[in-house]
């Protein structure tokens, strides 16, 4: 028997209702699995509006079958979540959800609809909730899940918000973000998160577009960390999987590692990540509302110097400063970070703070207006910046890169106030530089071994061009 929302006893007062209706209705007569049609039935339109969140519990199976969801205007809630109230439940191992899908059928779209004003800044001030009443898909404590084919459109944050999350799938997910607001991420990894693969994602984001984040503070009361416990359990992102990405941000990273306060984020794997054209120049249009919210300028900010338009400013980051509660993490607290079949077509391929140890960046193509193939600058500019490297090997680089006044292949800095950092063992082998001002900018402690490098490299001086390797 097929449960769906437009059964007749069960269709509810509106959408949201009628379609928890039908998962309550089949979890109490013991089928696993909801199917909501295209057609909604009550309203006889292709549409349904969500106007609170959809509770989903173990054991459970949501097939969107060709259909639309929308958040309704004004709505502060989730569209899909595990736990209904999330300040008093799921907080403990035997409270772990298990196998919970959400798959779609055809064209599914889960659309965050008109933003509802609720952002970082208000979270949870002058009578509004928490932010995380913004994300579209929200999971927490629980193992054995899939996402899987469909469409995020117009996410208010992030877009999917996992934490201690075990034992999962995110596949064929394509996230068309209208970019009209800050921290519009695609798809969040938090703290306790592990052995998940995410794959074949496309699309574009107003931030990262996946992000692994072992951060937050855990001593503020209603932070995310705190609000989404669980007892006994570590904060360490490891064993995660990331492959088959197309997709680009239009002013952040596409995918980005930061952690903090002695949590860990190791044995990570990347692959295939290719960085596209954001829509708005595949078709010749801006998006007249975001530069209100843009944080960067070029008189503030290397990484993000082309600001005629939309961009990303790096396809890896790895680290970075100020997002900690009580300090920034140390080496032992990023390694095992294998990341290969890179394509980066401007800003930077690689930004590397705070530390890292023990990782493989390998076949790297770098063309057009890319500035750096490494650097260790931060984003916004602001000090310190530099990273402390230990066991890196950088291998494969191919980088024909447009003629710039910015381009230096590897920009390995730091400021006075961190001499302290030191490189150890950074290799770098097989570099094909074609057009780059300088190969390196290198003023840190310890030194970098390279070899096989071809090519010519430019440096501009009364306009000649000089220099050849």
């Amino acid at each position: 028997m097929i449960i769906t929302p437009n059964l007749e006893n069960i269709i509810a007062e509106n959408d949201s209702a009628s379609i928890q209706r039908a998962i309550n209705y089949a979890k109490e007569n013991g089928i696993n699995s909801v199917t909501i049609p295209r057609i909604n039935k009550r309203t006889d339109e292709p549409l349904w509006v969500i106007e609170r969140a959809i509770i989903i519990p173990s054991d459970m199976e949501i097939v969107l079958d060709n259909c639309h969801l929308r958040q309704a205007d004004g709505c502060y809630d989730n569209m899909f979540r595990n736990f209904e109230n999330i300040e008093a439940e799921g907080h403990t191992a035997e409270e772990q959800s298990r196998n919970i899908i959400i798959r779609g059928q055809g064209n599914a779209v889960l659309d965050g609809g008109n933003h509802n004003g609720l952002t970082q800044k208000n979270s949870g001030k002058d009578g509004m909730p928490y932010i995380t009443a913004n994300n579209l898909i929200l999971l927490y404590n629980i193992r054995d899940f899939v996402l899987e084919n469909f469409e995020l459109r117009n996410q208010r944050y992030w877009a999917i918000n996992l934490f201690h999350a075990q034992r999962g799938r995110i596949s064929q997910i394509h996230i068309n973000g209208l970019c009209d607001c800050r921290n519009q991420d695609g798809i969040d990894i938090r703290v306790g998160c592990s052995n998940i693969i995410i794959e074949k994602i496309t699309g574009q984001t107003g931030d990262d577009v996946i992000a692994l984040s072992a951060i937050g503070n855990n001593t503020i009361p209603h932070s995310m960390n705190n609000r989404l416990r669980v007892e006994g359990r570590d904060e360490d992102i490891h064993d995660v999987i990331i492959k088959d990405v197309i997709a680009t941000s239009v002013e952040c990273g596409v995918i980005s590692l930061r952690n903090c306060d002695g949590r860990k984020i190791y044995n990570i794997t990347i692959d295939n990540v290719h960085c596209t054209d954001n829509y708005a120049s595949q078709d010749g249009k801006t998006y007249p509302e975001y530069p209100k919210f843009k944080l960067f300028k070029p008189e503030t900010s290397t990484l993000h110097r082309i600001c005629d338009g939309n961009i990303p400013y790096t396809l890896l980051r790895i680290g970075q400063h100020g997002y900690f509660g009580e300090r920034n993490a140390v080496l032992g607290e990023m390694y095992n970070i294998h990341a290969t079949n890179l394509h980066m077509y401007k800003g930077s391929v690689i930004v590397a703070n705070v530390a890292m140890e023990n990782c493989y960046f390998g076949n790297i193509y770098a063309e057009n207006d890319v500035d750096h193939i490494l650097t260790t600058r931060d984003d916004r500019d602001t000090l310190p910046y530099g990273a402390q490297i230990k066991n890196v090997v950088i291998e494969n680089v191919f980088y024909n890169n447009a003629d710039n006044d910015y381009a230096t292949a590897f920009d390995i800095v730091t400021d006075e106030a961190s001499r302290d950092y030191k490189i150890e063992n950074l290799i770098i082998n097989k570099a094909f530089l074609g057009n780059c001002k300088n190969i390196f900018n290198f003023s840190s402690n310890g030194e970098i071994k390279f070899n096989n490098f071809y090519g010519s490299y430019v440096e501009k001086e009364n306009g000649i061009e000089k220099g050849n390797l």
